[in-house]
């Protein structure tokens, strides 16, 4: 059966297509400021509240008809539509309008314009998608580097980062007249066991690392609703935390708007109402009548805490409007979205390292007529996106292939290498029996009607490879396609065998690739070299991973067998978001051809797309398909080797950095990645991104290492929905505690392979001139970092400056520094800035549990100012003359100047 959070997923696909086409003329756009303040509202929510029944009332606090807030016919009220997320307007099962770089490579590009353009855009396409709300942004924090969710999340590893661009996106979304959601509230910041772990976590590491993205936002936006994460913290479910919800959010930060549970995720529905959920979605399978009645009429949910759910509720539907009328869709309109997501990935892609190789200047900028040689299928194929909610087909993109043939003088100078990039459309196969001297294209395939191979098979054929797509019925490969005609089975239960030859075109090792979902076993010349039991990695939503194998020294030339059986025992994986149902196979060289010599430069696309990274499962941080292996083969070949790595986060590269001449973190680049990574590589666009996390050299080098443990330890396979056999791990602790990040890199004294903070420019900047506005912070007041900025080298270009904090002593173990402000400036050729970054009482502060507020220690700080966390060449000395407490419902993690940033002027909204 499927799961009911899978149903739920289902059900909130369907857009209330009847209800949005009877609505009138589209409301004026919300203007900041306006959510949940004013008389006005408070008087019409509560005019609503007297009229309606109980059971209205209980029907407002649920949804399960595709809508987010529920239709209220006796007001007059139509219901919402929601659409996620991060790298798309998601519509249903697919998607409308642009598809943007992923929210780490907004973090990337450090700019508050930025993320106000992608808010603001992402908006406007909701809108004219029909819909009223946005999911988004996303504010959990990259603890790790394995969290399949890591291409979803704007804060980096670091808190004052989601504490700006929380709030500056979120306030761009709403500007257009559309509802944000912050979310996932909170510690949802891993994939594996999502629906099963605690998380535990101390107070203070909670209120210093992981909230202030979240109270940011809310502090500086007002978001229209927040999202309760699926995991529990500290033993309640994080839409079942009293603490957490009615404590903290509703009562010490003041929230006005309303709590919906992510997917399906309450559990227990009296401890939701009591802990502050107000909307049960998407399919109000805790909150239904009788449970409300029995709970209601038994005080165990006393009438004012349902009437403060259905009034939060209301307040969200007037306060934008919706009580008048909702947007209607308008034709789709991708200028403005077009625009975002070409800026955004120029600014997010990070240049990690950029050396001689074979000459004596570095190897970027290319020449506009270099030779260059292509390696890697990521760089022909449209721009990737992770597995699930984030998933976001282009509507039209450019290719890193094809943005590298158009830079460049002459687009024959660019060659694709296929025999060493897997794909398995273009994979060359020969039938068996095939001689050297005969080579007869493709692989037997005998197909059977049970799920075991058994007997005789109910159809024999030849197919021009395995690229099957159960959903449209094709295997469609570059020298033929083929249909299920003649075989009725196909779609549901059945097993196949596939036999064929190869003919290595380079003597060396060569790399398979299978992506199924069923169970498989894979022979090279009879050596098993890959297998899979078929069962899924994860719950809810289930992606069919590839996996690859590799033979031993084939050489050139030669043939060897290959037999592929399959077994697909169920429709356990989820086709769409990402996924597939079909069976794919490839095939491709390890070694390089000693040719590659002959090219000015070689460059290899490599990295994670919806094949192995997305939302439900965790990902390796090794790089799949013995990615590293074929860099470090190309590399001994061409010195002049340029690496493009794509995911949600960095990927491990210590075992290859060094040997490669210039490295880029291209994240998920969007539509026109293609275009941003060619323009970058040539020199048309100055890099200008920063990492906003550390990338360490291997995974044991992270500070979150131990607590976590390893990824087989939570993410188990077989029946993951049943909790009572499940083999996984329930207990995550946070460890490390404050010492996340860099934080933790600092404390143990670990030296990251690139730093947080880092990344090239093909100028170079001078730091200059440190002077604060006063040498001592008084309570209330804001100190003025000011230096000059000055761009030495031949090229415009952006620098990102940093400030960080550093508590000479410290009453309490502190991180050695911290980050908290930081500037993107722009400077000519030989141009000098004069810049100014502004800190506070919060930007000096720890929490204590002890009197529940933030604690300024009296003594001496130190403010550094520079281009990483590793290179602070400015420094300058504050002092705090007596200790300061800071309340946690006043104080806000943004200076006074940072707070009017992130706001969108009036009259911005398209």
């Amino acid at each position: 059966m499927m799961r009911a959070a899978t149903i739920g997923r289902f059900r909130r696909t369907l857009p209330a297509i009847a209800v949005l086409c009877s609505m009138l003329p589209a409301a004026p756009a919300h203007a900041f400021g306006v959510p949940f303040k004013g008389n006005e509202v408070e008087a019409r929510v509560g005019a609503m509240i007297d009229n309606m029944s109980l059971q209205q009332k209980f029907e407002f606090i649920r949804v399960n008809d595709g809508h987010m807030l529920p239709l209220l016919p006796s007001q007059g009220l139509a219901g919402t539509t929601a659409y996620d997320s991060s790298m798309g307007v998601h519509v249903g099962l697919g998607t409308f309008g642009t598809q943007f770089p992923s929210q780490s490579a907004l973090a990337a590009t450090w700019s508050i314009n930025r993320a106000q353009q992608f808010g603001l855009a992402i908006g406007y396409e909701t809108r004219q998608a029909g819909a009223q709300q946005m999911l988004s942004p996303g504010l959990n924090i990259f603890r790790t580097p394995y969290n399949g969710r890591n291409a979803e999340y704007v804060s980096g590893e670091d808190p004052f980062l989601g504490a700006v661009f929380g709030p500056a996106i979120t306030n761009a979304i709403q500007a257009q007249g559309i509802q944000a959601a912050a979310k996932h509230y909170v510690a949802n910041d891993q994939e594996a066991n999502r629906h099963l772990t605690n998380v535990t976590v101390d107070e203070r590491t909670l209120r210093e690392i992981y909230l202030p993205g979240f109270e940011s936002t809310v502090k500086n936006a007002s978001p229209a609703s927040v999202m309760c994460a699926f995991n529990k913290i500290n033993g309640d479910y994080g839409c079942e935390s009293h603490h957490l919800i009615t404590e903290v959010l509703k009562g010490e930060w003041g929230y006005q708007g309303f709590v919906m549970s992510d997917f399906n995720s309450i559990h227990h529905p009296q401890k939701a109402a009591w802990a502050g959920a107000d909307l049960d979605m998407p399919s109000a399978l805790a909150f239904t009548d009788q449970t409300m009645y029995d709970l209601v009429y038994s005080n165990q949910v006393p009438m004012v805490v349902l009437d403060d759910k259905v009034r939060r509720n209301l307040r969200a539907m007037v306060s934008f409007g919706f009580d008048k009328a909702l947007p209607v869709p308008t034709a789709l309109d991708t200028a403005y979205g077009d625009a975002a997501s070409l800026a955004v990935a120029r600014e997010g892609i990070v240049l990690l390292r950029n050396d001689s190789g074979k000459g004596s200047m570095p190897v970027l900028p290319l020449a506009a007529n270099a030779r260059v040689a292509v390696i890697g299928d990521m760089a022909q194929q449209e721009p990737a996106s992770p597995f699930g909610t984030a998933w976001a087909p282009t509507n039209r993109h450019i290719s890193e292939l094809s943005g590298l043939q158009q830079l460049n003088v002459d687009p024959a100078n660019v060659t694709f290498i296929p025999g060493l990039s897997l794909n398995p459309k273009e994979a060359v196969w020969y039938q068996p029996g095939s001689t050297a001297q005969a080579l007869n294209p493709g692989l037997k395939a005998e197909y059977f009607a049970n799920t075991q191979l058994a007997g005789s098979a109910a159809v024999t054929r030849i197919e021009p490879g395995v690229a099957w797509n159960f959903m449209t019925g094709a295997n469609v490969t570059a020298s033929g396609s083929t249909s299920l005609s003649g075989f009725a089975a196909t779609p549901g239960a059945f097993s196949a065998r596939f036999t064929g030859t190869i003919k290595p075109t380079v003597t060396g090792e060569q790399v398979f690739k299978v992506r199924a979902d069923g169970a498989y076993k894979l022979w090279v010349n009879d050596e098993l070299v890959l297998s899979s039991d078929g069962a899924p990695i994860a719950g809810d939503v289930v992606n069919a991973y590839s996996a690859s194998g590799k033979t031993a020294k084939l050489k050139a030339g030669s043939l060897y067998t290959v037999k592929l059986e399959y077994r697909r025992l169920s429709g356990a994986y989820f086709p769409v978001l990402g996924s597939i149902n079909g069976i794919q196979m490839s095939w491709a060289s390890l070694a390089a051809p000693d040719s590659l010599a002959n090219y000015d430069a070689v460059v290899v696309a490599v990295g994670k797309n919806a094949e192995y990274e997305g939302e439900g499962a965790d990902v390796a941080f090794e790089l799949p398909e013995y990615q590293s292996e074929l860099i470090r083969n190309v590399a001994k070949v061409n010195s002049n080797t340029v690496v493009v790595v794509h995911g949600g986060g960095p990927s491990e590269m210590g075992g290859w950095a060094k040997k490669t001449a210039a490295v880029l973190q291209a994240w998920y680049p969007g539509q026109f990645g293609g275009q941003a990574v060619a323009e970058i590589l040539y020199g048309t666009v100055n890099p200008s991104g920063k990492l906003p996390v550390t990338i360490g050299g291997v995974a044991g080098d992270y500070p979150t290492s131990a607590g976590y443990g390893a990824i087989a330890d939570y993410q188990p396979s077989g029946n993951f929905a049943d909790a009572a056999t499940n083999p996984a791990k329930k207990t995550l602790a946070y460890s490390e505690g404050v010492f996340m990040g860099y934080r933790g890199f600092d404390k143990s004294g670990t030296k990251p392979l690139y730093p947080f903070g880092f990344g090239l420019s093909y100028t170079t900047f001078a730091y200059g001139n440190l002077a604060l506005s006063s040498s001592k912070l008084a309570a209330g007041a804001t100190v003025n970092a000011t230096f000059t900025l000055t761009n030495t080298g031949t090229k415009a270009g952006y620098e990102v400056a940093q400030l960080y904090v550093r508590p000479a002593t410290a009453a309490v173990a502190r991180p050695k520094q911290e980050l908290k402000g930081f500037a993107k400036v722009f400077l000519q050729a030989g141009e000098t800035k004069t810049v100014s970054i502004p800190v506070d009482a919060r930007s000096l502060a720890y929490y204590t549990t002890a009197t529940g507020a933030w604690q300024v220690d009296a003594g001496k700080y130190t403010i550094h100012v520079g281009s990483s966390s590793a290179d602070l060449p400015q420094k300058a000395g504050l002092t705090v003359q007596s200790a300061l407490q800071l309340s946690t419902a006043s104080s806000n993690p943004l200076p006074a100047p940072v707070q009017e940033a992130v706001q969108v002027a009036a009259g911005r909204a398209y």
